[in-house]
């Protein structure tokens, strides 16, 4: 059994293992997709600046190399604009054209409009918004090409480049501009969001699902752990059930031998105090073997509308020379409560399981206390309260664990009283509660309905 148990424990915690191992490297290849997809998307993003910024400087460079062919630079430099502003809005507008682009101009030093590709701003005017190019104006007003950063106007995205125009002595008398919508690298911008905040979901559903599998896990190990405690109770249960009906037939022998014993040989003098000894082992015997047989029977409840209270007072009469014996003084503090459905040979084992636990509790004398009252509501249905208290030593361990089978502090017993308790008060519809204080007493609470 325990072979196999090992086993089995092995074989969760590799599949934990397993499954932590698989949500980790999910986690990661989510990771390591997102950044990737971020991260081409600025590369990509970034080398197509770049190879649009090198097209625009070769447009606006071809562009001034056109317009000083054609000996217009000279009529710029002389004055005789108006004379060669036909053929450059027409070089303009051909360049315009052909590489789609968003606009093309020819400014002076200070940013005044000479010609432009569609006519729509009048010669002479100032173009402001060069300014914001002032560095590439400047570099192209003494003879380099350049290229601007990234301009956003109104919302849009703007690419521009510089390229000068220089007369026949070397002197730059114009500049080209060539301006180019990016507006596709807004787009790429929102990709790049959406990649992050997809990231971020799919990491937070990642994180959501692997706590999801490991509490399934969780929950597979404690419901495996459960089927095999039950699996190992049912087997004790009908062990015990087999050995219990072998036992008791000999306790009984034993009982009667003992009794004859006492009958002839203790009558007319003293008694001994060994006669007493047999009796009292196979009273307790007999207790152990009956705790089996109601855990492993399991039987169903006969509920008759009957009086709690007299149900209570039979159990207690019975364990008058138990708290004798004990110097254990009894206090019952009864309420007049109506008729109750309950299982008279049930509240019978309930009340003597407690009270023989709490007599035990205290080995040197002191009270228990017996309550029977109308307790709390819950969930619309009034309840009846039974509280069994003493003044012994306290419990060790939770209140939870004291009612697992098997479990006892005690160095003789079966461990299974409070755990035929719990289930007699469950299959009445109710449940316990338990207050424990070490060195100064426990009190034992547990509620049944009125009505089923």
């Amino acid at each position: 059994m325990s072979q196999s148990t090992g086993l089995d424990d092995q074989l969760l915690k590799r599949r934990k293992a397993m499954v932590t191992g698989m949500i980790v490297l999910t986690v990661a290849l989510l990771l390591g997709f997102v950044f990737g997809s971020w991260r081409f998307l600025r590369d990509m993003g970034d080398f197509l600046e770049d190879e649009l910024a090198a097209r625009l400087k070769s447009i606006a460079t071809l562009s001034g190399d056109v317009i000083e062919s054609s000996n217009l630079a000279s009529d710029i430099r002389s004055g005789r604009l108006s004379l060669a502003l036909p053929e450059l809005n027409s070089i303009l507008e051909k360049v315009h054209e052909e590489n789609d682009l968003q606009g093309v101009y020819l400014v002076d030093g200070f940013y005044r409009l000479l010609a432009s590709s569609h006519g729509l701003i009048p010669a002479g005017e100032r173009l402001s918004f060069l300014e914001e190019d002032s560095v590439a104006v400047s570099s192209a007003v003494t003879g380099l090409p350049a290229v601007a950063e990234m301009q956003l106007v109104a919302g849009n995205r703007f690419k521009s480049a510089y390229a000068p125009v220089s007369d026949p002595f070397g002197d730059v008398v114009a500049v080209v501009v060539v301006q180019a919508n990016a507006d596709f690298f807004k787009l790429m911008r929102v990709f790049q969001r959406g990649l992050i905040i997809g990231g971020v979901v799919s990491l937070g559903l990642a994180v959501f699902f692997s706590a999801f599998l490991f509490w399934a896990i969780s929950l597979l190990i404690k419901t495996h752990e459960s089927l095999r405690k039950s699996e190992r109770l049912a087997a004790m249960g009908q062990m015990a059930a087999t050995v219990a009906h072998e036992i008791r037939n000999p306790l009984g022998i034993i009982k009667g031998t003992a009794d004859v014993l006492k009958s002839k040989y203790g009558q007319g003098q003293e008694t001994d105090e060994l006669f007493e000894y047999i009796p009292s082992e196979v009273r307790r015997l007999n207790r152990l073997v009956s705790d089996f047989l109601i855990f492993a029977r399991d039987r169903e409840l006969e509920r008759n509308a009957t009086d709690l209270r007299q149900s209570v007072e039979k159990s207690l009469i019975s364990l008058e020379g138990e708290m004798r014996q004990a110097n254990v003084k009894l206090e019952k503090s009864f309420e007049t409560l109506p008729a109750i459905r309950h299982d008279g040979d049930a509240i019978n084992q309930l009340i003597l399981n407690l009270a023989l636990n709490a007599i035990q509790a205290m080995s040197g004398g002191g009270t228990l206390s017996v309550s029977l009252k109308r307790g709390r509501k819950k969930r619309a249905r009034q309840y009846v309260e039974v509280a069994v208290t003493d003044t012994g030593c306290g419990i060790e361990g939770t209140s939870q664990q004291v009612f697992e089978p098997f479990f006892t502090t005690k160095t003789s017993g079966s461990g299974l009283g409070l755990a035929i308790c719990r289930r007699l008060v469950e299959k009445h519809g109710g449940w316990f509660e338990v207050e424990s204080v070490k060195g100064s007493g426990t009190t034992m609470r547990f509620f049944v309905p009125e009505a089923m």
